[in-house]
């Protein structure tokens, strides 16, 4: 289905892809594409500000089995005017992507959304994103008084904690939920088994051991999930795309043919060269990891070219229409807890350093022309203070031609040395840190003391659309060079990377001299948002922490043949 999905999309729209596309643009019934949902499962809908927001997102078909067609996903936190808290973009890998946010002190008291969706996803009338309701109280903040009970949501004090096991249904199907005993003391091993119920047990899951929050919820958000657009969204296959329209300066009409550029800054830079379609359109598909927040875009080509068009970017952000404003009011009988858990996260965060998550590094990108050329590195060699100079004393397979307006870069390829080849006559690719250079001044006038590094591939380079004689590719000392270009023909785009992976924190106390003084209390004593079942079972273990009450043990996904699986137990922490 993906393969026939590839094909589709290439065919029809004349081997250019973008982000979206007007509705009218489109040449085929739609409805040959297959549906994709989205469903999220998250840590608790009642959170403090200073606590974890947890969440996993599942990439579903229409029959509720993994889908594999978008491998980016998009979550973000809302308040109900639909002004973003966060936007996270997270990798999708087998069907399943997951992340988590610090909820700050500047938080409101209120009711947001947690929303989730893939570009594919938009394309739904119904269902074209998940909707999670948080809701957020903040004790660093005076809560507002209302008159109203009018569209409030109303927390109070539960009078009991149902701690029966419910399963999809309602049942025990699902898993088998096995601990080691029932009630625990402070900072006490936990032996945790699943068994699965089920006759396929391969899925995707998470597995969640938290605090029951001692809070009844009264009043249900109306959520609707139907948007209305004029864009197709294709489906981000390979990686993200970013895409866009050249356009004229004057009367604003498309382009086509045009080249244009992308760098995504870092030791190990992206660089993308895209070509617009008939109706101006490019797009650019990333699918390397990075770490750069912001990118540049620039438009490629004679400088009379880049006088008289401009790029215009998709935008990406996803508007959902303002909801009726819920208010959240809190019960006085609550007071006592939220002073209490108040404390302990103070003091949680207090420990922050000694207790923080792992964070798991991208993998390093390979560079589009690998090893190839020779590559200076100048502090080997005597410093020249000019880039010129360091041209002619020290980079020897390549020169600088010419002066002022006129200066070209040019490599001299050692097969021909008397530039009599037909790729001579083209220039050579020249980047810095990435960044396309057009300018050549940029380069020349650039302070050599700050260059680490000079590659250059002597022989002729296709890249993308392009031909090139060779191959300059400089690195310098800071990696910086970006922030002080300044060209019409060049923007500063702001693209945040995607969310890394975490190896989340979990105390040792086999050994209780350790740690002995460190204070502890979490609340959320263990989150793995992809555990891997072997022969149907899963075993972990994890330690208490100085919080006594009572824990739910949570087990949610969805099966590989698609059923709803929701699975609890509980258990008890005291002194």
């Amino acid at each position: 289905m993906v393969k026939k999905l590839i094909y589709i999309v290439f065919v029809f729209f004349g081997f250019i892809a973008t982000a979206q596309i007007p509705k009218d643009k489109v040449a085929v019934d739609v409805s040959v594409f297959p549906k994709e949902t989205v469903a999220l499962s998250i840590n608790s809908e009642v959170l403090l500000a200073g606590e974890l927001l947890q969440y996993k997102a599942y990439i579903l078909n229409p029959s509720k089995r993994k889908s594999l067609l978008s491998k980016v996903a998009y979550v973000s936190l809302r308040n109900q005017k639909d002004s973003l808290v966060f936007n996270h973009k997270v990798k999708v890998e087998n069907g399943t992507a997951n992340g988590d946010f610090f909820l700050p002190s500047n938080l409101k008291t209120g009711v947001y959304r947690l929303i989730g969706y893939t570009n594919f996803s938009k394309n739904n009338n119904q269902d074209s994103f998940a909707e999670k309701t948080i809701h957020i109280i903040n004790t660093f903040k005076k809560n507002e008084i209302l008159n109203t009970v009018q569209d409030t949501i109303v927390l109070s004090a539960s009078t009991g904690i149902n701690i029966e096991n419910s399963g999809s249904d309602g049942s025990s199907e699902g898993f088998e939920i096995i601990v080691n005993k029932q009630t625990f003391g402070f900072r006490e091993k936990v032996d945790l088994q699943l068994k699965s119920n089920i006759n396929n047990t391969n899925g995707n899951y998470r597995l969640s051991v938290r605090k029951v929050n001692p809070v009844e919820i009264a009043g249900d958000v109306l959520n609707a999930k139907t948007i209305s657009s004029k864009n197709f969204y294709v489906p981000e296959l390979r990686g993200e795309l970013i895409s866009g329209v050249v356009l004229s300066k004057s009367g604003d009409v498309p382009s086509a043919n045009r080249e244009v550029a992308l760098t995504i800054p870092g030791k190990d830079f992206v660089y993308k060269i895209a070509k617009t379609n008939s109706e101006g359109r490019f797009f650019f598909s990333v699918s390397e990891g990075y770490d750069s927040e912001k990118s540049i875009v620039q438009l490629y080509g004679d400088e009379a070219a880049r006088r008289d068009l401009k790029v215009v970017l998709d935008e990406k952000d996803f508007h959902l229409s303002q909801g009726e404003p819920y208010y959240l009011k809190l019960n006085k009988e609550l007071k006592k807890w939220l002073e209490e858990r108040s404390v302990q996260l103070q003091v949680e965060n207090a420990y922050y350093d000694v207790k923080k998550d792992s964070i798991l590094k991208n993998k390093t990108n390979a560079m589009f022309y690998d090893n190839l050329g020779t590559v200076f590195f100048l502090d080997d060699y005597t410093r020249f203070p000019s880039v010129r100079e360091t041209f002619i004393e020290v980079i020897t397979l390549a020169a600088i031609r010419g002066t002022g307006d006129n200066a070209r870069f040019i490599v001299n390829n050692e097969y021909d040395p008397n530039r009599i080849a037909k790729f001579n006559d083209i220039d050579p690719l020249v980047l810095v840190d990435g960044i396309l250079i057009q300018d050549n001044a940029d380069l020349i006038n650039y302070n050599a003391r700050d260059i680490k590094s000079v590659r250059v591939v002597n022989e002729p380079y296709r890249y993308g659309s392009k031909i090139y004689s060779g191959i300059i590719a400089v690195e310098t000392k800071n990696g910086n060079f970006g922030t002080n270009l300044s060209h019409d023909y060049l923007s500063e785009i702001a693209m945040p990377p995607l969310i890394k992976e975490k190896k989340y924190y979990r105390p040792d106390y086999s050994n209780k001299e350790v740690q002995a003084r460190i204070p502890d209390y979490r609340v959320q004593l263990f989150w793995e948002p992809n555990i891997q079942l072997t022969d149907g079972s899963y075993s972990t273990t994890f330690y208490t922490s100085d919080v006594s009450g009572t824990y739910e043990i949570s087990i949610e996904g969805f099966s590989e043949d698609g059923n709803y699986i929701l699975s609890k137990d509980f258990f008890k922490v005291s002194d």
